[in-house]
């Protein structure tokens, strides 16, 4: 019977506190079987004007490494949320502390599946079979623009990271000997009714596609309008549908709502990151002497300011905190389209060595914009010692 061990590879450690851009290395274990990577980041903000740079912008890449160079995991810290989320993690429910700094800051939670989903113990990284594994956080908290939203940086964020890793000391039972491997394949600039084709790369069996698409008030099925998911240029087209039913697809195959809770100091009008493509409701409740009641008014899209205003009525002009609850669907904007609902059961994933050409079509609506960024992330079950 195989036996876990939960190693602690770093306890809230620092970087130097006027170290605003950095890349951290840190040694994995060399044997055992590598299920989770809890990384959790947070830094000492600094708030003049606007919300403070989130942890998860701040975070720009979590990378595991093998063999020198070998990719098992690229990711930025928002993708690394969103996996999150749709593997059953502890997106849902998650408290974070946007405040001024110091004894207000929390962790934001960065964990890294190297199995199926939260719980699966059939597949994870074996790290016996390769050499000099390694985590790779880059961080950057001198952003003050991410995908619209404008955000003040610190000038002293003595950035903090804590990492634990949950290991096998022997493979469990059922294990396929496979672990998750995900990274970002594509990122591009939108055009307005356009369509952009990624060609999925192939080779090893296919997980799922996940599509990261947000831009401060901009509705996400502007930026995804048109969704067509082709192999063999027509042969099976199992997805060729408008935005409608995507967040329809979703929602079938990942039924749960996002719940998020913001404890936030900000003005009125201040950029928000509401953590959700799709708001379905928001709240607050009062924390200071200041503001009594918000409002938001948009709800295809998590990037936009919120009013806020104190017990009088009038518009709160200087930064109190309030808590924001949020509950909504597509976390960070982003929808993930699973292989194994495209198949009848019998397998867990679509070999992509079946397939001469896979290629996934995305159309913008005239509401689209220029601006935008979508990402498409891809992630594979992949052979240990490959």
């Amino acid at each position: 019977m195989a036996k876990v061990r939960y190693a602690v590879l770093a306890n809230d450690t620092t970087e130097t506190s006027t170290s605003t851009a950095n890349t951290i290395t840190v040694d994995l274990p060399e044997d055992g079987i590598l299920s989770i990577l809890n990384v959790q980041c947070t830094y000492t903000k600094t708030q003049t004007d606007d919300r403070c740079l989130p942890d998860w912008e701040a975070v720009t890449k979590l990378e595991v490494l093998v063999d020198g160079s070998t990719v098992v995991k690229s990711l930025t810290g928002k993708q690394a949320r969103e996996l999150v989320f749709y593997n059953g993690g502890p997106f849902t429910g998650t408290a974070w502390h946007w405040g001024l700094g110091g004894s207000t800051d929390s962790y934001t939670g960065f964990p890294l599946y190297f199995g199926k989903s939260a719980s699966d113990r059939t597949c994870g990284l074996n790290l016996g079979a390769y050499s000099n594994p390694q985590l790779k956080i880059t961080y950057d908290t001198s952003q003050t623009s991410c995908d619209g939203n404008t955000y003040d940086a610190a000038t002293t964020p003595t950035f903090k990271y804590n990492i634990m890793a949950k290991v096998f000391d022997a493979p469990p039972a059922g294990y396929t000997n496979r672990y998750v491997q995900s990274r970002q394949i594509d990122s591009y600039t939108v055009a307005a009714s356009t369509e952009h084709n990624t060609e999925i790369p192939r080779g090893y069996d296919l997980k799922g596609i996940m599509l990261e698409n947000r831009y401060k008030e901009i509705a996400w099925n502007a930026l995804t309008d048109h969704v067509k998911l082709d192999f063999d240029n027509g042969k099976w087209v199992p997805l060729d549908f408008d935005h409608e039913n995507v967040l329809a697809f979703v929602k079938d195959c990942y039924p749960q709502p996002v719940i998020v809770g913001h404890w936030a100091r900000a003005a009125s009008q201040d950029d928000t990151d509401l953590c959700v493509g799709q708001v379905h409701g928001f709240g607050n409740a009062a924390t200071g002497a200041t503001v009594a009641q918000m409002s938001y008014d948009m709800h295809e899209t998590g990037l936009h300011d919120v009013v806020r205003y104190d017990y009088a009525g009038a518009a709160v002009s200087t930064q109190d905190a309030a808590w924001e609850l949020i509950v909504g669907s597509l976390p960070m904007g982003a929808f993930y389209l699973p292989m194994d609902q495209l198949l009848d059961g019998a397998a867990d994933s679509i070999r992509t060595t079946d397939f001469g050409r896979i290629d996934l079509k995305v159309t913008t609506s005239s509401g689209s914009g220029s601006s935008a960024k979508n990402r498409v992330v891809t992630e594979y079950l992949k052979p240990n010692g490959q």
